[in-house]
């Protein structure tokens, strides 16, 4: 983390925090939504299929705000640990800008670009189907 001045660290670090806090609110709120049973007897059949379907698109974005969640956590805990900002694969550092367009990164961009030419390292989001 030496090529990361106090405050660049402290600007990550930050964002990593505000966004940890955001995203644990709304995986809060919308595990109600998903958590909540249907009513059998509440509106016809087409209205039973248009809240099965608004269940089951909060069902898919709970997942990947589960799984986003994870990736901060993660960062945060690297920061932590001293080993942030250091690539997990090539122990290079990882420069300022990449970390501060995704501070959750953990590769440079010649080790993330290697690994997935390999197949090892993909967008974790990648597959993830939203549905509008």
């Amino acid at each position: 983390m030496d090529h990361l001045s106090e405050q660049q660290l402290a600007g990550l670090r930050t964002k990593l925090e505000t966004e940890q806090a955001e995203l644990s609110e709304r995986i809060a709120s919308s595990t109600s939504v998903v958590a909540d049973n249907l009513d059998p007897g509440r509106g016809d059949v087409e209205d039973q299929a248009a809240e099965e379907a608004g269940r089951f698109q909060a069902k898919q974005l709970l997942t990947r705000d589960r799984a986003r969640l994870a990736e901060v956590e993660a960062a945060l805990s690297r920061v932590a640990e001293g080993e942030y900002g250091i690539c997990e694969e090539s122990d290079e550092p990882i420069p300022f800008r990449r970390l501060e367009l995704e501070p959750t990164t953990r590769y440079t961009v010649a080790a993330q670009e290697a690994l997935e030419a390999e197949g090892g390292v993909a967008d974790p989001h990648a597959d993830e189907p939203i549905g509008y």
